[in-house]
């Protein structure tokens, strides 16, 4: 799984974590397609930050209209080996007007 926040890369394995107003989309990257895995090469690349040998899925939970947890979980344990979470101050769409509902994420 990548997740790239400001251009940077954070994983719970870091204890980097990244707080603060966002303004704009959070994308997030998770690979695993289901095809047979295969080797990583010897070559060490400066642009992965990080290599598994696995299977694995993302979780997303919505807690309310203003919090979302994803988590990526390994498929052989079920473990959590990455997540973060996504909140927002709940804006009801209906009475906004396209310049008085600025959009704001909180990612924490």
């Amino acid at each position: 799984m990548l997740t790239t926040i400001k251009g940077h890369v954070p994983f719970t394995r870091e204890r980097s974590y990244y707080k603060g107003t966002l303004n704009g989309t959070i994308h997030v990257v998770a690979g695993g397609g289901g095809a047979s895995l295969a080797d990583f090469t010897p070559i060490n690349t400066t642009w992965s930050y990080f290599k598994d040998h696995d299977y694995g899925f993302v979780k997303l939970t919505a807690f309310d209209r203003s919090n979302l947890l994803l988590e990526y979980k390994r498929s052989r344990d079920g473990k959590v080996y990455d997540s973060f979470r996504i909140s927002r101050d709940y804006r009801d769409t209906l009475v906004c007007t396209v310049d008085s509902c600025p959009s704001m994420a909180l990612a924490s």
